[in-house]
């Protein structure tokens, strides 16, 4: 004999697929809960990671920089004492220079010339006096460019019939007052001159002449000059 089913099969079965879909729905949101915060968990652990690598970074950027200002600091002083250091040599290699200088001066003065002044200003030389003639004013000028110490020698002011001394007095001033009348000097036909002359410094033969003895004056540069 067949069997009918009179109860609301339908009911339970529509009850129970709400309840496997609730249980789906629970489940897949719990996953996806979970799988939010483990995605969280590791991109707050990586961001705390990078801002860890940051502080490290600008703490040793800051050591970096305190390196570099003592660095410039120990540069600006290095600079200083080669400064320091160059200046010494200078004046060490500068010092025996004033006594070549005279004594070649004294060397190259020739004979009918005498000089009235001698001035230096700075690597610059003026001499100022009298001569023969022109061509003992070129002869000092090529005794002076031969000197180690001297150079570009030129003639600045050269003049004709300069009288060294006074004029001789008049015949009637010596009748009067019975003086005799001056005598005529070779000096009264002297030319005037003025000549410059460029002081050569050569760092090296300064400093090899500062450490050694500088050399006994030539007889041409002593007495009777």
């Amino acid at each position: 004999m067949a069997r009918i089913n009179l109860l609301p099969w339908r009911q339970e079965e529509r009850e129970r697929r709400n309840k496997e879909f609730m249980a789906i729905v629970i489940a897949t949101t719990l996953l996806a809960l979970l799988a939010a915060f483990a995605t969280w968990s590791y991109f707050s652990n990586q961001l705390d990671e990078q801002l860890d690598a940051n502080a490290l970074i600008e703490q040793e950027n800051s050591r970096l920089d305190a390196a570099l200002t003592e660095i410039d600091t120990l540069e600006q002083r290095r600079e200083d004492i080669i400064a320091r250091m160059q200046v010494i040599q200078d004046l060490q290699g500068r010092r025996p220079v004033p006594v070549r200088l005279w004594d070649d001066i004294a060397n190259a003065i020739p004979p009918a010339l005498y000089l009235t002044s001698l001035k230096r200003e700075g690597d610059l030389i003026t001499l100022i006096g009298f001569a023969d003639n022109p061509n003992v004013v070129s002869s000092l000028i090529r005794s002076l460019d031969n000197s180690e110490w001297m150079g570009n020698s030129a003639v600045r002011n050269i003049q004709q019939n300069i009288t060294a001394y006074e004029a001789a007095p008049t015949l009637s001033t010596t009748v009067t007052t019975g003086e005799q009348p001056r005598p005529v000097y070779p000096e009264d036909s002297y030319v005037q001159f003025e000549i410059t002359t460029q002081v050569q410094l050569d760092t090296d033969k300064t400093v090899t002449d500062a450490a050694g003895a500088l050399p006994a004056p030539t007889p041409e540069s002593g007495e009777g000059s």
